[in-house]
């Protein structure tokens, strides 16, 4: 089903552990199998806000630092 008006995902947290207070996440889409890594939560809620039509993401969140990418397996697309 592809519909605007739902989408499904499969949620992953973790707490990365250099310093135990910052958290990484990973969506899956259920219908598609595409993964995204989020290097915060912050970016994992602007990207809920971005494909629910509340806000655009701007092209300055996208990408993440190198201490993100170690954290995810490279297959991930990382925002």
């Amino acid at each position: 089903m592809l519909d605007d008006d739902y989408h499904s995902y499969l949620l992953r947290m973790w707490r990365v552990r250099t310093d135990g207070h910052s958290w990484r996440a990973m969506l899956e889409n259920v219908a598609t199998g595409e993964r995204q890594g989020f290097a915060s939560l912050d970016r994992l809620i602007m990207f809920l806000e971005m494909i629910s039509g509340q806000e655009e993401m701007p092209e300055s969140t996208q990408g993440c630092g190198k201490e993100a990418s170690d954290e995810i397996e490279p297959n991930y697309r990382i925002i």
